[in-house]
C-alpha cells in the first residue's frame, strides 16, 4: 500500500474532499406549495394504501446497479493512494463466484486453498509472463512454503469464517512475503501493509503500546473488512477490487472511465504498479494450484493450526506468559509484534498467540491468577457464540 491523499469520492465529483472533510452533494430546493386541489382529497385512500408498499422497496434505493453507491449518495472508502471515509464493517459473510465448496478435511493446506471458490478472474497472457518469471526461481515455492507456515491456516480459517475465497490467503506473499513486522518506505506496515489511517477505519489500533497493524489476527480481520468493502465497491468484481486495495478504489473508478471499461485486463491507465498488482497474485495462485506444469514442487503443509489464542481478562506481560507457557519470550515477541513495550496493553486487547499445543498451560496459569479472558469488541471482531 501506498501513502494516502485526498479521494475523490463520488464518481461524478471533480473537486477532492479535504482529508477529514465530507463531500457536501448539493440538492435542488423544494418546489413550493400551491393552494390544495379538490381531487387531491379523492386519492388520500388510495395513497394510505400504497404507503406501506412503497415503503417497502425503498431500502433498495441506496445502491446503483452495479452495487456500489448510488449517484449523490456518499462513498465511505479507504484506498492505498487516497483518503476517504470508510465504515468500517461488521463481519463478512458473502464472497466469491459458484458458492461454497464442500468443506475439505484431508491433510494438506495447499490442497485446501485450491478447493476453495474461484476468483473469478479471467486468464490473461500477462499472469502467463508473470508466472514464469517465478518459476524461473527453482526455490520460490520452497521458500514461499517456509514463509507462510506459521500463518496460512490463521488466514484461511478467518477467509473461510467469513466466506470469502481462500486464494486471498496468498495476498500477503505478494504484500510483505508474510511478514508481520514488514514496514514499507510510505509507513504501510505488518502483513497487509495498512497505512496509518487505513488501519485505523478498519478497527487496528495504534497506540504507543500496540499496533494492530502488525498484530497477525487483528490484521487479517481488518484486512478481510477492507476487502469485502471493496469488493462491494466494484460490483463484485475480484480484479477490480484487489487492484482498489493497491492504488485504491477512486483510482479503478477513474482508470474505468478513462476507457469506457469495468475490464481490469483493459485499464492501463492505471498506474504501473497495480498493472503488476493482479496478475503477481494470480501468478503465485497459479503455481500452487500446477506446480508440476511449471516443473516445480510445493510441500504440504499440514491441514492443522500452528498458532492458538489465550486471552487474559487484563494486562499481562510477555516474560510471564512465556514462563508459562513453557516457551521462550522471543519466541511470542516474535508471534505478537503488534504488542511494542512487550506486554498486553492497559486496555486491550489482551489476547496473544503462542504456539499451538502451549495454550493450555497459559490458560491454567492466568486461571488460577483470575486472569485468564475472552474475546471482546477490543479483538478487531465482534464476538459470537462459540468463539474461544
Amino acid at each position: 500500500m501506498l501513502p494516502l491523499k485526498p479521494n475523490p469520492i463520488d464518481a461524478g465529483q471533480s473537486e477532492p474532499a479535504a482529508p477529514g472533510q465530507r463531500a457536501i452533494h448539493r440538492h435542488s430546493a423544494r418546489p413550493a406549495r400551491g393552494p390544495a386541489h379538490p381531487r387531491r382529497r379523492t386519492l388520500a385512500p388510495v395513497l394510505l394504501l400504497l404507503v406501506p408498499a412503497l415503503a417497502c422497496l425503498l431500502p433498495g434505493c441506496a445502491s446503483s446497479p452495479e452495487g456500489g453507491p448510488a449517484r449523490g449518495v456518499e462513498s465511505r472508502s479507504v484506498s492505498a493512494l487516497e483518503y476517504g471515509y470508510v465504515r468500517p464493517a461488521a463481519d463478512v459473510t458473502v464472497m466469491g463466484r459458484g458458492g461454497r465448496t464442500a468443506a475439505y478435511n484431508g491433510d494438506d493446506l495447499w490442497e485446501r486453498i485450491r478447493r476453495g471458490p474461484s476468483l473469478g478472474i479471467s486468464h490473461h497472457p500477462r499472469v502467463e509472463r508473470a508466472v514464469r518469471r517465478m518459476a524461473s526461481n527453482p526455490a520460490y515455492l520452497t521458500d514461499l512454503n517456509r514463509r507462510a507456515r506459521p500463518y496460512l491456516h490463521l488466514i484461511v480459517e478467518e477467509l473461510e469464517r467469513a466466506r470469502m475465497p481462500t486464494a486471498l490467503a496468498l495476498l500477503p506473499e505478494v504484500e510483505s512475503r508474510y511478514n508481520p513486522r514488514a514496514v514499507s518506505p510510505k509507513s504501510a506496515s505488518g502483513m497487509w501493509q495498512f497505512m496509518p489511517y487505513t488501519g485505523r477505519e478498519m478497527g487496528l489500533l495504534q497506540t504507543g503500546a500496540y499496533d494492530g497493524r502488525n498484530d497477525v489476527l487483528a490484521s487479517t480481520r481488518g484486512a478481510i473488512r477492507y476487502l469485502k468493502q471493496l469488493y462491494d465497491e466494484m460490483g463484485g468484481d475480484w480484479a477490480l477490487a484487489l487492484a482498489s486495495y493497491n492504488c485504491g478504489p477512486g483510482c479503478v473508478r477513474r482508470a474505468m472511465r478513462t476507457h469506457g471499461s469495468r475490464d481490469f485486463w483493459a485499464l492501463h491507465a492505471l498506474p504501473a504498479e497495480t498493472e503488476n498488482y493482479v496478475p503477481k497474485l494470480l501468478a503465485v495462485l497459479a503455481l500452487v494450484e500446477q506446480p508440476e506444469r511449471y516443473g516445480m514442487r510445493l510441500p504440504k503443509l499440514p491441514n492443522g493450526p500452528a498458532l492458538e489464542v489465550v486471552y487474559a481478562s487484563r494486562s499481562i506481560h510477555l516474560h510471564e506468559a512465556a514462563r508459562h507457557a513453557g516457551v521462550s519470550t522471543q519466541t511470542l515477541k516474535d508471534l505478537n509484534p503488534g504488542l511494542k513495550l512487550g506486554r498486553t496493553p492497559t486496555h486491550g486487547p489482551h489476547r496473544l498467540l503462542v504456539p499451538v499445543g502451549n495454550g493450555d498451560k497459559l490458560r491454567r496459569a492466568l486461571a488460577k491468577a483470575g486472569k485468564l479472558g475472552g474475546p471482546s469488541v477490543a479483538d478487531g471482531r465482534r464476538s459470537r457464540p462459540g468463539d474461544s
